[in-house]
This record gives C-alpha cells, sequence and structure tokens, in this order.
C-alpha cells in the first residue's frame, strides 16, 4: 500500500513519486473516506477526479525535484547551474572566435586597414582587428575569424589568399596557428570546469594559478615550481614556476600570471609575453606551451548489434575518443599524462551497439601496436579526427 510518508525531502534527498504512486495514495484515501465499495473504476465520476488530481500533482512534485536539483552542481542545468558558478566568480564561455598574427607582405609605408580580409584556400576567413604599417617589406597584424566556433582554428601557413586586394599588399601568411575559436560551453563543460576552479581561494601557489588559467578557457594547465636554490632536473631555476598551458592567448595568461604570482618570484618558460603594471612599468612573464602528440587509433574487427548501433555511430566513436584524449575540445587528458592502451577500450564501449573490436595505436602514424604512449611533463596528447581509422 503505497503512503505519502516518504515523498518530499527525506534523509536521503529529495524523493519524488510517481503517478502510479500518487493514484494509489489518492485511491486508499478515497476508499478510507467513502467506503470500500467506493466507484474508483476509469470511467466513474470520482476516479477520473483522481486520476486529473494525480496528474496535476505529478507535474507539481516534478517541479519541486527541479528546484530541488537546481541547489546543487551535479544537478542544477541551465541557468540555475550558471547561477551557482557566479558564486566563485564563474562566467559561461560564449562561443569565441579564433585568433593570431597574419604577417602581411607588401610596400614600406603601406597601412594594412581594420577589416581588410585574408582566408585559406578552404574558403575560412580572418579580419584585420587593429592597423598596422608594413615596414622593411612586412608586418605583423593580429586578426580574428569572422565566425565564431573551432572551424576557425587552423595550423601555421595555412591563410595564404588575399580576400580583398589593395595595391602595395602582395602576400599573405599565418606563422603561426590560430586558436581558441570554440563553440559556447556546455552545460558537462561548466561543470567539469567548476571543480577544476575550486582551488582558486588556493592563493598563489600553482594550483590556484592553474585553476584561474582553466576559468579563463584554457584547455589544459599545470604548474612545476622549484622551491631550491638551484636549478631542478626540468631546468626550472631555484625560487621560481613554470605554467605549462594549452591553449589561450599569450596575453591572457601571462596577466592572469603576473596577477597570482607571488611578488619577487621568477616565472620560468619557453613563451615570453610583457605585462604592463599599475605603475607603468614592464615585467616579462614566461611559461610554456607543450609540445602536442598526436596520437592515431585504428579500430578494427568492428562488431556491433545492428538494432543498437546508431547511423552515426563511427562519427560518435570518434568524438568519444576525441573528447577523452583531448585535441580541439576542452577536457582529455592534462599535460604530462600518458596514453595507456588499455583505458582506449572504455571511450568506445559509451557507444550504445559496440559489442567487439580490436585496437591499436602509435604516435608516429604508421607502426600501430598495444604498448603505452609515454607523454613527458611539457607534452599534451592530442587526437584529431582524422586519426582516428576504421580497419
Amino acid at each position: 500500500m503505497a503512503t505519502a510518508d516518504d515523498w518530499g525531502l527525506t534523509d536521503r534527498g529529495f524523493r519524488r513519486p510517481t503517478y502510479a504512486e500518487i493514484l494509489d495514495a489518492l485511491e486508499f484515501k478515497a476508499r478510507e473516506l467513502f467506503g470500500s465499495k467506493a466507484n474508483l473504476t476509469v470511467r466513474s465520476p470520482l476516479g477520473v477526479f483522481l486520476r486529473i488530481f494525480a496528474w496535476g500533482l505529478n507535474l507539481l512534485f516534478s517541479t519541486i525535484e527541479d528546484v530541488y536539483n537546481s541547489r546543487f552542481i551535479d544537478t542544477a542545468i541551465g541557468a540555475s547551474l550558471y547561477n551557482l558558478g557566479r558564486a566563485i566568480g564563474l562566467r559561461l564561455l560564449s562561443a569565441q572566435k579564433a585568433v593570431g598574427y597574419l604577417q602581411i607582405t607588401g610596400t614600406d609605408g603601406m597601412t594594412v586597414p581594420v577589416g581588410w580580409l585574408a582566408a585559406t584556400t578552404a574558403g575560412a576567413q580572418y579580419v584585420v582587428v587593429s592597423e598596422r604599417v608594413i615596414e622593411d617589406g612586412a608586418a605583423t597584424v593580429p586578426a580574428a575569424a569572422m565566425l565564431a566556433g573551432p572551424d576557425g582554428n587552423t595550423a601555421a601557413g595555412t591563410i595564404t589568399t588575399i580576400v580583398n586586394p589593395i595595391e602595395g599588399i602582395s602576400a599573405v601568411t599565418n606563422p603561426k596557428a590560430f586558436d581558441g575559436g570554440r563553440n559556447t560551453e556546455t552545460d558537462p563543460e561548466y561543470r567539469a570546469r567548476y571543480y577544476e576552479s575550486v582551488d582558486i581561494g588556493g592563493g598563489v601557489n600553482v594550483d590556484s594559478i592553474s585553476a584561474a588559467l582553466l576559468q579563463a578557457g584554457a584547455m589544459s594547465a599545470v604548474g612545476y615550481e622549484n622551491v631550491t636554490d638551484a636549478p631542478d632536473e626540468d631546468g626550472v631555476p631555484g625560487h621560481a614556476f613554470e605554467m605549462v598551458v594549452y591553449r589561450l592567448l599569450d596575453g591572457e595568461v601571462a596577466t592572469i600570471i603576473f596577477k597570482l604570482k607571488a611578488a619577487g618570484v621568477q616565472t620560468h618558460g619557453n613563451t615570453t609575453t610583457a605585462v604592463i603594471a599599475a605603475n607603468g612599468r614592464v615585467f616579462d612573464i614566461n611559461f610554456s606551451r607543450p609540445s602536442t602528440v598526436l596520437i592515431y587509433i585504428r579500430i578494427s574487427s568492428l562488431k556491433t548489434d545492428s538494432k543498437a548501433f546508431p547511423a552515426d555511430g563511427l562519427d560518435r566513436i570518434k568524438q568519444a575518443l576525441l573528447n577523452y584524449v583531448g585535441g580541439n575540445v576542452r577536457g582529455g587528458l592534462t599535460i604530462g599524462v600518458d596514453v595507456v592502451f588499455n583505458r582506449l577500450y572504455a571511450p568506445v564501449f559509451t557507444v550504445p551497439g559496440v559489442i567487439d573490436f580490436d585496437l591499436a595505436i602509435c604516435s608516429d602514424g604508421a607502426n600501430y601496436g598495444t604498448a603505452n604512449i609515454p607523454i613527458t611533463s611539457r607534452q599534451k596528447a592530442v587526437v584529431e579526427e582524422g586519426t582516428v581509422t576504421f580497419a
């Protein structure tokens, strides 16, 4: 016999009754009031009323459950989740445009105007956002993708087409990759970043700086510090620290490190960016970019249940592996984490209908095997859609 004693808030949290449980409890109470022979069938007036009332109560309990869940990071969604994040200063990352620098060749004295366009051979366009004057035959100008999203991320040397020719400009290229393009952050991504960001209150230690970099949009960030007087085995000087950051613009990385680092402590790394302090002094902030190790994954002898395996199952397998290892998406294996062969099976089996398959991996695209792939402390494993193949 159903009762309402364990509905709603309990010592185990909120329990939402089902429609059947609500109707059962209402019918029990009706028989208690009107007698055991009361007509509660589907077509009786009282039976119809009880079912309509049970339906309304079911909707009410559903709403109350949503309100209860909105107060917890693991169960809140949408605006409720973002409101919880604001309590620790965490904002939702909107869709962002890929940014970088174009090297433009042309006549000395020629001004490269804001709005000048260049493109890749695939048609992705990039616009100059700050004018520069060509000196010594070339100028390096900041630019951004026309459209927000990951499609604007492109490798070095791929932006070579002049879209709107101007006399005095003869060629264009991008010496370094354009990156930072992303879609609007999803709820799972925001939730993961929330837990990564709770270390921000840690002060000026490397965990706090890593959390701030992740909050700002870095896809991975780790810190190494040397508290001794002599350089350590990785080359970090005494009483210095090194932040290794995957993605996020140089200027943003340097600014965050400068704001959070302790006064007088040295920074170390393979990238140097100047930051202007409040008093006008210029400080060089050093940090490192990890070298990427491209991981090739080959899946063969794939067996699936035709009734459960989705039409886009192969694409979903690729995406599952990309999410696990990491690439142009947030998350995945962090900097310095090895690629363990046996752990690659789990993300594939998350796709419905997968029964069995053979797996092989490598880092050179040729010598596939089953050995783990070691990643050093200054490297980041990366999987791209084209490196996951099916045989």
